[in-house]
């Protein structure tokens, strides 16, 4: 028995060592299958820049469509279940016993057992959006085992699976090539622009205040050559680039980028892995009022924050370069590919003591935000709230309000956490058909969720722009796709409408026949709510369908219909 003890103790040792190792390696191509059994292209890749959040997995092409059976990609069982409208749509995690978790995400459907588990809470629950987090093997799943299809739920513009690879646990997302998988890349990145920042009060570059445009070329030698920039005082980089893999078009993010100063390396970002509890900090790592105004990701090889993010291997002195008069020095930034292809960009740098001649702009209002405290603004129609680190930096907001609208400057400054935008009837009362909503040009606007409370109307918000008061009071539609009334359905695959609302947007829909709750399946990108006929779907001789549909504001449009078999 104590021999038995001994190799049982030993076992779990040596499998705990070797988990750990495998962790640590990343695991081997012994070890990980494909998701997918075509070949792996990427319509996107690890750590490229997205709104407000770096994209943690890979975008993996499914030839335009759906329906392709993805794989788990080693032995373990699933450890959750999520669905939902938008965000990753229909997604499946599966734990793996050295410590990592594999993500399937914008799945069409699952696998015959997991869609019988999932629909069976989902009946329960009375709910199509779920989310299930299961005990260790109830679910198991093995090694290239089917376990759902491909599709494009959720947030997804195109047919594709989201491929992802986390550490157990933790809110570590890693970078799935990483483990290996084999992605055809002899291409090296492309550097599109290239900027200059000048930072402190009297600091300039090319005698500029403000950030400037530094032109390059490309030499004989395939290095690429920037002009030569004359520096008084401080300054960083920033770049504009992408990333492409063979046999698509695709323009993806880059692994790594290398900034060094006469040969210091001063920034090097890599993008191996993060956490998503820093994913957000993507805006102190762009340039925002950029994206905003130009509609492009600059990556300002610069620390913005007291704590780096955590793709900083190294910094130093924050990213920035500070030049005497007459110094000079020779910067090379380098953008690596994961498979190691590259290119390089010598920039000369000579310090001056001229002076500016374009000066930086310094807007202030008489409405300052300071970032590390909160801020409150009573407006004559209503009123602002922001709380501490509303923002990540200090900045001045234009405010301007009337009777039916409030405007917070203009959508140009990133905010770190929501902030309160309040409106007062005076001595009136909203009406229930009231709401605020957004606006995202001169005519068109969207529902900011709205709390009522007496002569006031209010909304939590990370946008800044312009906000104004609409009124809703027409229900949703409801309109048949693939049937009418009292249609013969005995050899329908599936049930299916389109529901719209035209303000608010919808907020719940239900499902019954005969009396009995159904699943229905919400596509908002397309309007379509489905029900596919199965075991569950108790149908008799003469049906009664009854569609249920409530906006934001509770405006409610029912349909029924008769159905006979």
């Amino acid at each position: 028995m104590k021999t038995l003890y001994f190799f049982f103790i030993l076992g779990l040792l040596f499998g705990s060592t070797y988990a750990q190792e495998a962790l640590n390696n990343n695991a081997s191509d012994t070890i990980y299958s494909a998701p997918l059994n075509i070949p792996l292209l990427l319509a996107g890749n690890f750590g490229e820049l997205r709104s407000d959040h770096f994209h943690s997995g890979l975008d993996i092409k499914t030839k335009h469509q759906q329906g392709l059976k993805v794989f788990a990609i080693a032995e373990g069982y699933v450890s959750r279940i999520k669905i939902s409208h938008w965000g990753y749509g229909k997604a499946l995690y599966v734990n793996h016993y050295n410590g990592t978790t594999s993500v399937y995400a914008h799945l069409q459907k699952f696998s015959p057992e997991i869609e019988n588990f999932i629909q069976e809470k989902q009946y329960a629950n009375k709910s199509y959006t779920i989310q299930l987090f299961l005990k260790k093997d109830s679910l198991k799943v093995y090694k290239d085992s089917p376990i759902a299809y491909s599709g494009n739920s959720g947030g997804s513009t195109a047919p594709h699976l989201h491929f992802e690879m986390r550490k157990t646990g933790t809110p570590i997302a890693l970078n799935p090539l990483q483990f290996p998988y084999k992605v055809l890349d002899k291409t090296p990145p492309t550097l599109q622009k290239l900027f200059a920042y000048p930072i402190g009060e009297t600091s300039h570059v090319n005698r500029s205040e403000n950030k400037v445009q530094i032109s390059f070329k490309r030499t004989p030698e395939g290095i690429y050559q920037a002009n030569p920039i004359e520096v008084k005082g401080s300054f960083y980089m920033g770049i504009k680039g992408y990333d492409r893999q063979e046999l698509t078009a695709n323009k993806n993010g880059i692994y790594q980028y290398k900034l060094s100063a006469n040969d210091t390396v001063i920034s090097d970002i890599i993008l191996d892995q993060f956490s998503f509890n820093e994913t957000k900090n993507i805006n102190t790592l762009i340039d925002y009022p950029h994206l905003i105004k130009n509609r492009e990701r600059i990556v300002q090889l610069f620390q913005y924050n007291r704590k780096p993010l955590s793709i900083f291997k190294t910094i130093k002195n924050k990213g920035i370069i500070t030049l005497k008069p007459n110094d000079a020095i020779d910067i090379e930034l380098e953008l690596i590919d994961f498979h190691g292809n590259n290119i390089k960009i010598k920039i000369p740098v000579i310090g001056t003591s001229d002076e500016a001649i374009v000066k930086k702009m310094l807007l202030k209002t008489p409405f300052p935000i300071l970032f590390k405290n909160p801020a409150h603004y009573k407006l004559t129609h209503g009123s602002l709230y922001f709380p501490a680190n509303s923002f990540y930096k200090n900045v001045y907001l234009d405010l301007e309000t009337s009777k039916d609208t409030i405007k917070v400057h203009k959508p140009m400054w990133a905010t770190k956490n929501p902030f309160t935008l309040s409106f007062n009837s005076e001595n009136s009362v909203f009406s229930k058909y009231s709401y605020i909503a957004y606006m995202l040009g001169s005519k068109s606007s969207i529902y900011s969720s709205t709390k009522k409370e007496g002569t006031w109307l209010s909304t939590k918000t990370h946008k800044l722009g312009t906000y104004i008061i609409k009124q809703d009071s027409l229900p949703p539609s409801i309109r048949p796709k693939n049937f009418k009334s009292n249609q013969n359905i005995r050899n329908y695959q599936f049930l299916s409408l389109e529901i719209k609302d035209q303000e608010t947007g919808i907020d719940t829909y239900t499902g019954s026949l005969n009396g009995e709750w159904i699943l229905m399946e919400y596509e908002p990108k397309t309007n379509t709510l489905t029900h596919h006929i199965g075991e569950r779907t108790k149908l008799q001789k003469n049906n009664e369908l009854k569609i249920e549909v409530v906006d934001m504001l509770g405006n409610t449009k029912v349909y029924t219909t008769l159905l006979s078999l």
